[in-house]
């Protein structure tokens, strides 16, 4: 400010900006809010000496300023400015030869450090498109060259170039500031849309009074004190040793701006308060010092009380705070003073509490006047500064008296980046603990989908909170300019409940380095203090997008059973469970029951969920790699599916509900939600979800599916089973709808009731602050046998073995059939009957078709063959893929594929032999004829084709093939013939969960027994390892066969060729075919054949035993023998004999290649020892052959 504008400005301040009251001793005096002073001197700046000038400044349009305010731009008069930081720029200039060679502007806000940037057009703050076109010159030289048409001009237009074409220019729309898209040729020439862009100038931000408010929030960027340059050294100054806080006086409110006590910010009940004390420095000239009156001692208790008598201090304890913000510059004023008249000897100067007031008056006086208003003659403020004093030549005191030119008083204020305490975080997803290790959540009981949300404080009981979205906090910088970021305010928002968050929160470090923030007065409504953040940044998580609910794959649901244990701190073998007999509620017993689950709907959920990829959430989700959520409900059902868990009679749950045709009940869903971690597994609680539908109006039901048998919606009915319609309705996905207290409002979660005996199944409210929670895991109960236990000498990597299968009741042996009555000549049967009926042919082959794969570890499939007679590798041809015309090696054309040069070649072994087949598919090819069936619509048989097995397939020889020796066998050749004659039907996929009818699957009949017995090593032993032969289901489910012809099933079930997939009931089906004795032949149940009856004997399925052959034991259908042109080779026990082959070179290999014997024969007669099984025996220029060790 110029000196000429000032002592005018002295002079021509007629307006109170005080108003004084009429007096009385016991009357305070009242002072208005001095709001006309604000912005007071100031003027546009003419130029800059630098491109970063120094200062704080001021974009005015239309006489008012621009500012930041709740993330947006606006214009506001000076005079209604509530907080001048918002309204403070720092300028940087850029020169560039880009962008029109204009110089570019870049304006960061000092509130909340964000660079003048937009996104859209729109009034929000942004960070895509800033860096402006302004003034075309800035420069002192330009200006002192001509001020006319150099230096910063006045009154231009804001733009920032979006790409060549195109501008964002500034408009004003009410009090908001918008960014329009125009023309950058109309921006540039200031003609079309870009006419009445608003015109703005850098102002200096000229001179304020601050309210405590201001003070405050300036002292807190700043530790709470006061910076002096060259601070008081001879003594103590309040201002800067001080950690200080602003309070109210007169009445005055706290954005009031006027006088304002100051107490020490560290005090609890801040009633320490700051004055100019009666006390002085020195004995000649005497420096009023500073001092404390503590309102609690009864000294000073009326300290602040005006009572007009001569020991009346009270006015000494109110401060002015007058700031001009461009400069950082503070001056402090005392309201009231008392000086002794120095000139007098101290003797005479009598008594402090007698000596003369000196007054501010009733008008404001401006900091740069000189002496007494002429407004005001009773004002002598100009002597009331806050300054320094040269105590001595080398000592500085703080004292009151005429402003000094060496006083520099500032906030610490250094540009638009404070030099303050503000931190910030990154951006990302982070866990929130305080300092007593609780983790800020949104828990179960109190949060739903419908706006009932509230975070709390959680110490964590088994919990893993990084499985747990809702307690998981998206944290997102409110301004993300460069020069913000490191002190930017933070956004909190909840991963589950968005509902739960906190815009703007401004974190710090305390003086222990501790982070300081609060929440309070959010939706999170907590206090940030010391808190820990730990940031999630395991991909893992981060793109989870099932993460904190249950997710089971379709194809798992299929073929999986599922058990619940139940979490509880007293035992790991509480499980849930069905009812005994008739009983239908459902309980928590030490025996799990096993259930079906069927897969409801999958619908988002939580953060950004409903928000485009364009929106702040989407933006944010992509930019920090965090995936949408969605979660998935289940219906929890019987194994068989006939019944589902729904709330009952007494608040119960039980298994009530037939194929969804009883009304009015409501068959229940659930989420799996999780709760709890413990000894590596995950507990969910079991919640009820609700189905939303929501009308274009806004209008929302929640109604339920309701199905006939063939699983069909046949209507919609509410929780309390009446009919709805949803026509004008759209599916909004199923949610938690309710954390109400009112049971009948509220929604439900599975509970335990643990007080009586029983420990039932209870109906509880989601608001219930226990939560039970249950594992949701696959039954690992062994259900079928597995020949990998080398505790009875089985081979632990599930390699080839031979075994032999004998009958429980009658002890009876599978084997060949041997009885003339039940042979064909077409067919080659499998029988049973006593041992001596087979002449010691009793051992079957055992190879792995689907185990280490898939669902193979729970249910393994096997392939058995007897006449092993596998073969070295063969050219495997693969057919060329790609359309045709195809085109031989030699140039000619084909429309064969496999003739293609494209075609591809590899070498591939086979196993050859007689395998073990159901000869359902063939049942129904022949209408349910003999030989494939006992009698004719009887019962489907069993027996052995000769087969190749090549890679995953079991090719089954026909068309001549299975005359043809097995050394002379091509698979190409094999495969080009099926598919010419289309007979691809015998090549068998060996893949997938599905059940083949080459395959063969262990049922066991007591799995919990035969677990133990596999640890214990007892299989082999009693009744542990029983099991039935299983062959193919039926029916997709694994249910009943039903007596109408359904695609795959034969009517009334008595065949069946399964499935090309894995079904719900592929594992461990009720109903499937075993292997059963009709009238003394070895058929397979039909479709009626339930496991539980079966397993007991009752429904005529075999039980069968599987012992380890001894050296008395041969293979069913086995070669013994094997000529090799004069050379004979011989399989005993243990060894093989070669005979004829004296000073011959023989080499023995084992099914996999492996040398087992190499050596030269000394006799024609030599017994080689070698490992039981396979073995391919090649003696010097014979070719090898292969034979049975046992």
């Amino acid at each position: 400010m110029n000196k000429k504008f000032s002592t005018l400005l002295c002079a021509g301040l007629l307006v109170s900006a005080f108003t004084l009251n009429a007096q009385t001793p016991a009357q305070a005096e009242h002072i208005d809010a001095l709001t006309s002073i604000s912005g007071v001197g100031a003027a546009a700046v003419p130029y800059f000496e630098s491109a970063t000038p120094k200062g704080m400044f001021q974009l005015k349009a239309n006489d008012k300023v621009l500012i930041v305010e709740n993330d947006k731009y606006k214009l506001v008069a000076p005079s209604d400015l509530t907080d001048v930081e918002s309204s403070l720029w720092c300028i940087s200039i850029t020169e560039t030869e880009s962008q029109g060679k204009n110089p570019i502007f870049d304006f960061i806000n000092k509130k909340t450090g964000a660079i003048l940037a937009f996104d859209t057009e729109t009034s929000n703050v942004g960070s895509s498109f800033g860096g402006w076109a302004f003034s075309s010159t800035w420069t002192k030289s330009s200006y002192e060259k001509d001020p006319t048409k150099g230096g910063l001009r006045p009154d231009k237009e804001l733009f920032t170039y979006i790409d060549s074409d195109y501008a964002y220019i500034l408009f004003g729309e009410g009090d908001e500031v918008k960014a329009k898209k125009v023309m950058a040729s109309d921006a540039e020439d200031k003609t079309g849309d870009a006419q009445d862009a608003l015109k703005f100038t850098v102002w200096n931000a000229g001179t304020y009074v601050l309210s405590a408010n201001e003070i405050n929030a300036y002292l807190k960027n700043n530790k709470d004190v006061l910076n002096f340059h060259l601070d008081a050294n001879a003594d103590v100054n309040p201002f800067s040793a001080s950690q200080i806080e602003a309070k109210v006086a007169d009445g005055v409110t706290a954005d009031g701006k006027n006088f304002v006590y100051v107490v020490k910010k560290d005090e609890k009940d801040k009633k320490t308060y700051l004055k100019v004390d009666t006390a002085a420095n020195g004995v000649g000239i005497e420096f009023l010092k500073f001092g404390w009156s503590d309102t609690n001692v009864e000294k000073y208790a009326d300290a602040l009380t005006v009572t007009g008598d001569a020991d009346d201090i009270s006015q000494q304890h109110k401060f002015l705070f007058t700031y001009r913000p461009s400069a950082d510059s503070l001056f402090i004023q005392v309201k009231e003073a008392r000086v002794r008249d120095t000139q007098k000897p101290t003797a005479e100067r009598g008594y402090w509490k007698d000596a003369t007031k000196v007054k501010y008056g009733s008008n404001y006086h401006d900091i740069y006047c000189d002496g007494k208003q002429a407004a005001d003659a009773n004002s002598d403020a100009d002597q009331l500064f806050v300054k320094l004093q040269n105590y001595t030549v080398a000592d500085r005191i703080v004292t009151i008296g005429t402003k000094a030119i060496n006083t520099q008083i500032s906030f610490g204020i250094n540009g638009c980046v404070a030099s303050n305490n503000k931190t910030s975080l990154d951006e990302g997803l982070y866990i929130i603990k305080n300092d007593k290790g609780q983790v800020l959540a949104a828990p179960i009981h109190l949060n739903d989908n419908n706006a009932a949300n509230e975070a709390q404080w959680i110490t964590l009981d088994e919990q893993d909170p990084m499985h747990m979205p809702a307690y998981q906090w998206v944290v997102t910088k409110v301004y993300t300019a460069d020069k913000a970021k490191a002190t930017s305010p933070v956004k909190f928002v909840n991963r589950e409940f968005p509902e739960l968050y906190a815009n703007s929160v401004q974190l710090t470090l305390n003086e222990d380095g501790d982070i300081i923030g609060t929440a309070v007065g959010t939706t999170i409504d907590k206090v940030l203090n010391k808190a820990t953040f730990t940031r999630i940044t395991d991909k893992n998580i981060l793109g989870d997008k099932k993460l904190g609910y249950r997710y089971i794959p379709t194809d798992s649901l299929l073929v999986n059973k599922y058990v619940f244990n139940y979490l509880n701190p007293f035992t790991d073998s509480y499980w849930m469970a069905n009812g005994a007999d008739k009983d239908s509620v459902n309980y928590v017993k030490e025996t799990a029951s096993r259930y079906m689950l069927e897969e409801g709907s999958t619908a988002g959920y939580g953060y950004g969920y409903g928000k485009d990829k364009d929106t702040p959430e989407g933006k944010a989700l992509a930019r920090l790699g965090i995936a949408r959520l969605e979660r998935t409900n289940y219906v929890v059902k019987t194994v068989d599916g006939a019944k589902s868990l729904v709330e009952a009679y007494g608040e119960k749950y039980s298994m009530g509900v037939n194929n969804y045709k009883v009304t009015p009940y409501v068959v229940d869903t659930f989420f799996f939600k999780e709760n709890n971690h413990y000894n590596a597994k995950h507990f969910y609680a079991i919640v009820e979800s609700a189905p939303k539908w929501v009308a274009s109006d806004g209008k929302v039901i929640y109604a339920y599916e309701v199905k006939n048998d063939k699983g069909e919606v046949v209507k919609y009915v509410n929780a309390q089973g009446q009919d709805v319609s949803v026509s004008n309705y759209k599916w909004a996905g199923a949610i938690i709808q309710s954390a109400s207290a009112e049971f009948d409002k509220a929604t439900h979660k599975v509970g335990t009731a643990d007080d009586g005996k029983s420990a039932v199944l209870k109906v509880q409210i989601l608001n219930e602050t226990r939560t039970s929670a249950f594992t949701v895991e696959a039954d690992k109960t062994p259900l079928y046998r597995r020949f990998n236990n080398a505790v009875i000498g089985e081979k632990a990597d599930d390699a080839a073995d031979s075994l032999i299968f004998v009958e429980k009741i009658r002890q009876e042996y599978l084997m060949d059939e041997w009885n003339p009555n039940l042979t064909s000549e077409t067919v080659d049967y499998a029988g049973i009957w006593n041992r001596d009926k087979a002449k010691g042919k009793l051992v079957f082959n055992i190879d792995t078709a689907w185990v280490n794969r898939g669902k193979g570890y729970i249910k393994p499939q096997y392939l058995i063959s007897v006449d092993r007679q596998d073969q070295d590798l063969n050219i495997v041809t693969h057919p060329c893929t790609e359309a045709g015309p195809h085109i031989k090696p030699d140039g000619t054309p084909t429309t064969d594929p496999y003739e293609c040069v494209h075609a591809t070649h590899k070498t591939l072994g086979f196993t050859y032999g007689k395998y073990l087949v159901s000869f359902g598919d063939s049942a129904m090819i022949n209408d349910m004829e003999a030989p494939y069936m006992d009698i004719k619509g009887g019962y489907t048989r069993v027996g052995f084709v000769r087969a190749v097995k090549v890679g995953d397939s079991l090719v089954v020889l026909t068309n001549g093939f299975e005359k043809v020796e097995p050394a002379k066998i091509d698979t190409a050749e094999i495969f080009a013939n099926y598919k010419a004659t289309k007979c691809e039907r015998f090549i068998v996929d060996l893949t997938g969960d599905n059940h083949k009818n080459v395959t063969w699957s262990f049922r066991y009949v007591n799995p919990l027994e035969a677990a133990k017995a596999y640890i214990e090593g007892g299989e082999g032993e009693g009744v542990n390892n029983e099991f039935l032969f299983e062959s193919n289901i039926y029916e997709k489910t694994g249910y009943k066969s039903t007596n109408a012809t359904v695609a795959g099933v034969s009517t009334d079930g008595k065949a069946t060729k399964g499935f090309q997939e894995a079904q719900s009931g592929s594992i461990a089906p009720e109903y499937a075919a075993w292997l059963k004795m009709q009238n003394g032949c070895l058929v397979l149940t039909r479709g009626d054949s339930k496991f539980d009856a079966a397993k007991t004997g009752s429904d005529g399925a075999l039980i069968f035993n599987a012992v380890r052959p001894t050296e008395k034991d041969d293979m069913v259908t086995s070669n013994d023998e094997v000529s090799v042109e004069g050379v004979s080779v011989v399989a005993t026990n243990g060894a093989v004999t070669i005979q004829g082959a004296a000073g011959k070179s023989v080499v023995i290999t084992n099914i996999l290649g492996k040398v087992v014997a190499e050596t030269i024969l000394t006799s024609d007669n030599a017994t080689i020892a070698v490992p039981a099984g396979i073995v391919a025996v090649a003696v010097d220029g014979e070719e090898a052959v292969k034979v049975v060790v046992k």
